[in-house]
């Protein structure tokens, strides 16, 4: 262990009192309060002194000794409060809340923050990941960064020397999820062969065209309103999102309509002649059932997408008729195969972000340029848009080469 016994460092300054030079090269700061120790370390002797200086201000100021031992649950408040409250979008806001209550409360949230250690992390990630509850690589990645986030604000309030969370996910081992492809030409017409005049489905038709023809995110397929379309142009405008969550809103519902997360994401994506013909027959679809959205969201109303109660769609609700659909149809599928005395033929299960992901993949089948996919997918960065393209490209090489294989080997 580095020892520190120095009061004149390397440098031959005189250090003040209660500093020390270790050597290992760090410099050491201790003093006394109300007859318990506390000891600070730093590379540089002069923010040292400023850390120190400010601590022992609010020591004296009672501030400190307000945070010095509170807990995880308390600095998420007071971190929600003063940092984070007034600069997140609504349905974000809510996000970090919902989490923290399903994961954190009532596991670490009682621990003091200047308790929690890395060990204890650990622990807790891999509890979440293989444990009962077995969540998501991406869901937990999301809790890492929220608990991050609000660590690194304990750091610079002097309540912790240095953050257990940084890079912690690196030690944990995580489970082997199989990627989720986009759906192949074949695969994407067989689904809409199957809800094409079925009693139940077809009526999901319009919406399902225009998620596959435009590669909007679900939310932004969601929000959209009839002043969105513009049928003379063939554009439709994508300034908005649209969620559901767990608390009545100022709204007085459950709807939040949010801005998008970046100015790409505002556009005008065009029209292609199906998609067109689908917003038409959504629109017939409502006028011939008396349905109208008139639910006022943010000063927004007469929503393309909604239920004959007249509510709009959100995300949860789109993947369980998707749900809904893979079900009925293995169910139907299976009892048709038995007749025909042949193997059964399933829809392959997906997403609402597939179905973007499948626009993508169409695009780059039809050889469209990666600038113009950025621009009509809302992409921040060409860098994610060349992601996509070099995933299909992969994915297809590796088929080809399966295919190459059988040919000429056996």
């Amino acid at each position: 262990m580095a020892k520190a016994t120095k009061r004149v460092d390397d440098k031959g300054r005189k250090l003040p009192d209660g500093f020390s030079q270790r050597s290992d090269g760090r410099y050491q700061a201790r003093f006394t309060f109300n007859g318990k120790r506390y000891t600070y370390y730093g590379k540089n002797l002069a923010e040292l002194k400023v850390r120190v200086n400010r601590i022992q201000t609010s020591f004296h100021d009672g501030i400190y000794s307000n945070l010095e031992n509170i807990t995880m649950n308390q600095w998420f408040k007071k971190w929600i409060d003063i940092y984070k409250k007034d600069k997140l979008k609504p349905v974000t806001l809510y996000n970090y809340q919902s989490y923290w209550k399903w994961y954190v409360a009532d596991t670490i949230g009682g621990m003091q923050v200047n308790r929690l250690k890395r060990i204890h992390m650990i622990t807790f990630y891999n509890d979440l990941l293989n444990g009962e509850k077995k969540l998501a690589i991406g869901t937990v990645k999301y809790i890492n960064n929220i608990i991050y986030c609000m660590l690194e604000q304990a750091v610079y309030n002097d309540i912790i020397h240095r953050n257990p969370v940084y890079n912690v996910l690196r030690e944990i081992e995580t489970p082997q999820t199989k990627e989720k492809e986009a759906l192949t030409v074949e695969e994407q017409s067989r689904f809409f062969e199957y809800i094409d005049g079925h009693r139940f489905f077809d009526r999901y038709k319009p919406m399902f065209t225009i998620a596959f023809g435009t590669g909007l995110r679900v939310g932004e397929l969601t929000a959209l309103t009839w002043d969105d379309i513009d049928f003379e142009n063939e554009t439709i405008n994508i300034d908005k999102t649209l969620h559901k969550t767990k608390f009545l809103t100022e709204n007085n519902n459950r709807y939040l309509i949010n801005t998008p997360k970046t100015k790409n994401a505002i556009r005008k994506v065009p029209m292609l002649p199906e998609v067109k013909k689908a917003f038409k027959l959504q629109k017939q679809y409502l006028d011939s059932l008396s349905i109208r959205c008139n639910i006022e969201i943010n000063g927004y109303s007469d929503f393309v997408f909604c239920t004959q109660n007249g509510h709009p769609y959100y995300a949860d609700l789109v993947n369980i008729e998707i749900r809904r659909i893979i079900k009925v149809q293995k169910t139907e599928e299976d009892i048709l195969a038995k007749e025909e005395n042949r193997e059964p033929v399933y829809l392959k299960d997906f997403t609402p972000h597939i179905m973007r992901h499948s626009f993508a993949s169409r695009c780059y089948e039809a050889g469209m340029d990666p600038k113009i996919l950025q621009k009509i997918m809302g992409h921040a960065k060409i860098n994610t848009t060349m992601d996509i393209y070099t995933h299909i490209s992969e994915s297809r090489t590796k088929k080809e080469m399966s295919i190459l294989e059988s040919v000429v080997i056996s």
